[in-house]
């Protein structure tokens, strides 16, 4: 048997790694589903908050260990999971394994904190090096362990959280090797550089923890519950985005720009059916009751802009200029808390909130195109690329891979 041909092959790798990030978005999702059928709904609350402050947590400790090498274009990217990553998502799984499966709200943090970070610095190392078959591996565990415990939420189990943290575990363990010689101790090679890929996540990352607070103070529980399942329902595209947006801070292959956007079109098409087919409801059981179609479309909307911004802005961190991005970034997460805050005062509804999001990545994309149209010469580059390669895409076929995609 011959070997498909080299487009062929990548296509596989780009399926399968946003097959395999689907595994880093259900443990949220399934943690909240389950949640909703052990916890009161004040708990549940409390839930999406921790939930929110965690991925936030894990976003910044990604962003200063792993995003800031990936800044630093001299620096080698052959990367491995940290240890102390390890150990700490271990320690946050055990802590759910223990004691009772409806945890204080301080545990919840800390158990959350830990299995994000490590999930996400994982998932991103493995999308960066191209460990496409031992990232399919780890998800396909991950994802067993939440559909086990999913069914046992069905079942009101007091197993379901457990289940859920060791699938978990082991998920982010079968990710710890191989050890490479760079990136063991996670230091990152340039700390400045780092220092301000951290300071931009922490600015853009801080607007859906702040605005969770603000849902679950004003509109109550329910509606931060709401707010957080939704978000969850548009979280299932974002492997698709992350692929996209490493694979352009990494190697800057402008070839995959045509195919990541038709993965997004069937991934947002397949969502949106089975979110409003019973799906949603069958996952997420109690949860899904204040969910409407208006704030799912928006939130799913809202997935579709950021990829169009990932090109401009991976374009910036490519050429170094970091403390550049730091400021559009800026700019733009004080438009989309602006926004937000605004607009759920004004409607006290979660499907605002989205649409108030929307209105703000629009002029997001706008600031984006214009500065690195100025400062980032690789930009136009691409543009120019993914327009000539738009003919090839359109006729059924993937983009040849540049020499580092073999």
């Amino acid at each position: 048997m011959t070997d498909p041909p080299s487009g062929t092959k990548k296509a596989y790798r780009v399926l399968a790694q946003v097959v395999a990030g689907l595994g880093l978005n259900m443990f949220p999702a399934i943690f909240i589903a389950i949640y909703a059928r052990i916890a009161p709904i004040e708990e549940q609350g409390l839930l999406a908050l921790s939930l929110a402050v965690g991925v936030y947590i894990a976003q910044l400790i990604n962003a200063f260990f792993v995003e800031g090498a990936l800044a630093t274009p001299e620096a080698d990217h052959d990367m491995c999971l940290p240890g102390w990553t390890a150990l700490f998502s271990i320690v946050a799984a055990g802590l759910l394994i223990v004691g009772p499966p409806v945890k204080h709200t301080a545990v919840l943090m800390i158990s959350i904190t830990g299995l994000m970070s490590g999930l996400l610095v994982a998932r991103t190392i493995g999308v960066v090096t191209d460990r496409w078959k031992q990232e399919v591996v780890a998800s396909t565990v991950l994802i067993g362990a939440s559909l086990a415990a999913l069914v046992l939420g069905h079942q009101h189990s007091d197993h379901c959280v457990r289940v859920l943290a060791m699938g978990t575990g082991a998920a982010i363990l079968l990710r710890y090797w191989p050890r490479t010689a760079t990136g063991r101790s996670g230091i990152p090679p340039d700390i400045r550089r780092s220092t301000w890929v951290t300071a931009e996540t922490a600015v853009v990352g801080a607007v859906y923890p702040i605005i969770t607070s603000l849902v679950l103070s004003m509109a109550g529980p329910a509606a931060a519950v709401s707010f957080r399942v939704i978000w969850s329902v548009a979280g299932a595209l974002e492997p698709i985005l992350a692929y996209g947006r490493y694979r352009l801070l990494a190697h800057g292959h402008r070839g995959e720009i045509g195919s990541i956007a038709a993965v997004f079109i069937a991934g947002l098409l397949a969502v949106l059916l089975a979110a409003f087919s019973g799906f949603g409801e069958l996952v997420f059981g109690p949860a899904w009751v204040g969910v409407g179609v208006t704030a799912v479309v928006c939130a799913c909307l809202l997935k579709g802009l950021v990829l169009i911004d990932n090109v401009p802005f991976a374009a910036l961190r490519k050429a170094g200029e970091t403390a550049l991005a730091f400021w559009v970034r800026g700019a733009s997460s004080i438009l989309y808390l602006v926004l937000g805050v605004w607009f759920l005062l004004a409607f006290r509804s979660v499907s605002a909130v989205f649409l108030a999001f929307i209105i703000a990545e629009v002029f997001t994309i706008l600031l984006y195109h214009l500065v690195a149209s100025k400062a980032a010469p690789d930009y136009g580059i691409s543009l120019r690329s993914a327009n000539r390669e738009s003919g090839a895409f359109g006729s059924g076929r993937f983009p040849e891979p540049g020499p580092d995609e073999l």
